[in-house]
């Protein structure tokens, strides 16, 4: 497995290297995917079977068929309003929340990127809003024990989106980008040691994707981009290092 990973990354490295371009260096990608029994002590929460994860552990939606979609946003942190009790809002909640699907937060695509935004639904007339305290509520330890797995191994496993090729729908995943040449950034020796440790580890398929120079980032089906700290991240938790 190690030596065919290697001959991967390598070629994937020279599809982009081109000495007549400015940036001569070539990029490489692996994307791990993990089966669904890699990490059997995580625990599991969401909202019911009819809701979308739109945020990882943290957002759902579902559409109710009716013209009313319903939000559900863990760790909501305090605002300059009151908590669900009347009070002074200084803890985190767990919000859920029915309003019409052509408003403001549910049409904004928010729930992908900034769930917690979720609270513009306060001015929103027409919304049924339930709150409740994020401590001692399910997602919370789901939250913890995915904050202790990141602490030890440099990250934490995202879902595929359905219909991501070649893997499986709804699969965990993590991409590691690498780019050689560079003193301050994970090589290519660095990125197989991460790849081959993990994969070893947790079961997980590897793939080695070059870089598309007119996309601006690698070919792989998650659509990494450059900047992704993924594997640095790794290389310091696990201590990979192969340059000090």
């Amino acid at each position: 497995m190690k030596r065919t990973l290697r001959r991967n990354i390598e070629r994937a490295i020279n599809q982009s290297w081109n000495p007549r371009r400015y940036d001569t260096r070539g990029r490489v990608t692996v994307v791990l995917s993990f089966p669904e029994d890699a990490f059997p002590d995580a625990p599991h929460w969401s909202p019911g079977p009819d809701f979308e994860a739109t945020a990882g552990q943290y957002a759902w939606l579902r559409d109710n068929a009716d013209g009313t979609s319903t939000a559900v946003v863990a760790g909501v942190g305090p605002k300059e309003r009151p908590a669900a009790d009347g009070g002074p809002w200084t803890e985190p909640e767990v919000w859920t929340a029915t309003a019409p699907s052509d408003c403001t937060f549910m049409d904004s695509g928010a729930l992908w990127d900034k769930p917690h935004r979720i609270t513009w639904l306060l001015d929103e007339p027409d919304a049924v809003i339930h709150r409740e305290p994020y401590a001692g509520h399910p997602s919370a330890a789901v939250h913890d024990y995915w904050d202790a797995f990141d602490k030890r191994w440099g990250f934490t496993p995202r879902r595929m989106n359905r219909g991501q090729y070649p893997y499986a729908d709804r699969r965990r995943w993590v991409a590691l980008h690498a780019e050689p040449g560079w003193d301050n950034l994970p090589n290519e020796q660095e990125l197989l040691k991460a790849a081959v440790l993990l994969a070893r580890t947790f079961g997980a398929k590897a793939k080695a994707y070059g870089y598309d120079p007119q996309l601006r980032t690698t070919r792989d089906p998650i659509g990494t981009a450059t900047s992704d700290p993924s594997l640095m991240s790794v290389v310091r938790r696990l201590n990979l290092a192969t340059r000090h």
